[in-house]
């Protein structure tokens, strides 16, 4: 059997599996707006930004979101926690943007993954993520190792997290590259392989009331040269802004 498709199995029996026996434990729902904004490291792409809603449901181990989509955690330990989760993902970028990126189709996907973390010390976490795709649109895996300090600054809460994804040549081929259907004259036909690229974020959260709080999110990923040389790439930094208000029922 493919890993991809183990991967998902996996994923998925954990999640469905369980789900009936949390009906009755202590559920929370909440809800809530979330702005994104970001700047997109493709040719002629203008930076991007929206408003959408988000939503999200825990029962016990089980959570359903659209960032981690249906998740389960299957081992929580004094300091090893693991989960696997199936998770819908953007398009990275849309054809219509950019006469750079004109016939060039890519659509939303989804993700299967196990992912595992490990308390090195109070506040410090590393954390580790396999992920595989198992729509059949590209067939690629994704490797996520990262470390994770929170840190309280004036009695406010802030994360700040360094790592590294690694993505496979199928990957990182849907993502920067360029098939030979899609080659035309100014855009020649281009594959990257494997594809590594570090990261650094920062992550806070306030709370307004006992039901209500903002919560706010900074991302720079930076990308390698053999992504940066593709023929519709033309930025180095990917960077992104996530502000967003919860209301917990």
């Amino acid at each position: 059997m493919k890993i991809k498709r183990l991967i998902g199995l996996v994923a998925l029996n954990l999640t469905f599996s369980v789900s009936a026996s949390y009906a009755d434990e202590k559920s929370k729902f909440s809800v809530g707006l979330t702005y994104v904004g970001a700047a997109s490291v493709y040719k002629n792409v203008n930076n991007v930004s929206a408003v959408m809603p988000s939503i999200s449901y825990e029962s016990g181990n089980l959570s359903i979101s659209y960032q981690e989509g249906l998740a389960y955690q299957f081992f929580d330990g004094e300091k090893v926690k693991m989960s696997a989760s199936v998770a819908p993902r953007n398009r990275p970028y849309n054809s219509s943007r950019s006469s750079d990126l004109t016939g060039m189709t890519r659509e939303l996907y989804y993700d299967g993954a196990l992912k595992a973390s490990y308390e090195i010390s109070r506040g410090l976490n590393a954390k580790f993520k396999f992920a595989t795709e198992v729509t059949d649109k590209f067939s690629g895996n994704l490797a996520d190792i990262s470390l994770s300090q929170f840190i309280p600054i004036l009695g406010q809460p802030v994360i700040f997290q360094g790592g590294a994804k690694w993505y496979d040549s199928n990957r990182a081929n849907y993502l920067y590259g360029v098939k030979a259907s899609e080659a035309t004259v100014a855009r020649v036909q281009y594959a990257p392989g494997s594809v590594t690229t570090p990261y650094v974020s920062i992550s806070t959260f306030y709370s307004l009331t006992k039901k209500t709080s903002l919560f706010a999110n900074v991302n720079s990923s930076f990308l390698p040269s053999n992504a940066v040389d593709s023929p519709i790439v033309e930025g180095k930094n990917s960077f992104y802004t996530v502000l967003g208000i919860n209301y917990n029922f």
